[in-house]
């Protein structure tokens, strides 16, 4: 009986980590494929590619979304555009808090130099 018992609670224990884990993967590579689709989606809304920043913790997404002053004067619903999206293809994103920021574009986020790490080893 106690071989019993103990299979099914390292039965239920293996099911309940993979449950989890899986959950986790989804939620981690949903918000990979949004990073790299969210900017597509609005250079086709609004005719200008913006610059995205995508931050995933355990229960919140915090997007940053950057276009240029006149994009932001035209149009005021891009945060309900992005959260409509976010709704609709990405429902795993969607579930946790998503924190919504649309900022104008300055000279620094349009010109982000890619610094290369190089150590020297003696």
């Amino acid at each position: 009986m106690k071989k019993f018992f103990k299979k099914i609670l390292i039965l239920g224990g293996t099911l309940a980590a993979a449950h989890f884990g899986f959950k986790a993967y989804k939620k981690i590579s949903g918000t990979a494929k949004l990073s790299k689709s969210l900017p597509e989606f609005l250079n086709n809304v609004y005719g200008e590619m913006p610059q995205v920043n995508v931050n995933h913790t355990l229960n919140s997404t915090r997007i940053k979304v950057f276009f240029s002053q006149e994009i932001l004067d035209k149009h005021t619903d891009i945060e309900t555009t992005i959260r409509e999206y976010i709704d609709d293809f990405y429902p795993e994103i969607a579930k946790t808090s998503v924190d919504i920021s649309i900022m104008p574009a300055t000279e620094e986020t349009e010109d982000i130099p890619v610094e290369e790490e190089t150590e020297e080893k003696e």
